[in-house]
């Protein structure tokens, strides 16, 4: 009876593990509904389903945005100018074509919300420890061989999705214990790799 009262506490008030995850509240604009604003004002821009190659250079004098989604484009890498996004809090670079993760990444120290998933992405290198305010960290899908330690460098991570690649039990109850006070995603393991 317990358990079924707290069960029902948690639906109502909503807070299970997504309760303490940033939540994404900003007004997405595209380049074309802001180019005549004032770049300083702009604080989330939308170029998904743009078809992208590269990101287009008008893109560096919104140095003041904290969202940015780039999901689903052609985007093999980032632009120098990328690490100028000091204030970047959440950024969603999800079905492109990354075959490494972006160092230009690493330079944005205030950033909370990562989802790279759906990409052909095979190592997460030690850059990754830059990353210090990451809270959610989606990398599903991509062909994961390599793992840095220096991930577990993340001590404010609260979401780890490493669905996509089937890794070995020994592999997985790893970096699950890595993070205990995390919710950690991986597909079922198996012992055909190692």
């Amino acid at each position: 009876m317990l358990k079924w009262l707290a069960i029902g506490l948690i639906i109502l008030t909503g807070e299970l593990t997504f309760g303490q995850l940033p939540v994404d509240t900003l007004r997405y604009y595209s380049l074309q509904e802001v180019k005549n604003a004032d770049p300083d004002t702009v604080l989330a821009l939308d170029l998904s389903k743009e078809k992208l190659e590269k990101l287009p250079a008008d893109l560096k004098k919104y140095n003041n945005i904290r969202g940015l989604k780039l999901t689903k484009n052609k985007l093999t890498e980032l632009p120098d100018f990328f690490k100028d996004f000091k204030e970047l809090r959440f950024l969603y670079a999800d079905k492109n074509r990354f075959s490494s993760f972006p160092s230009e990444i690493f330079h944005l120290k205030r950033l909370e919300w990562l989802d790279i998933s759906r990409n052909k992405i095979s190592t997460i290198p030690e850059g990754i420890k830059a990353l210090e305010n990451l809270v959610f960290l989606d990398i599903w899908d991509n062909r994961i061989e390599s793992i840095s330690p220096a991930l577990t460098e993340l001590k404010k991570l609260q979401w780890l999705d490493l669905r996509g690649t089937t890794f070995s039990p020994d592999f997985v109850e790893e970096w699950t214990n890595a993070f205990p006070q995390a919710t950690v995603k991986f597909d079922n393991p198996c012992d055909c790799l190692k």
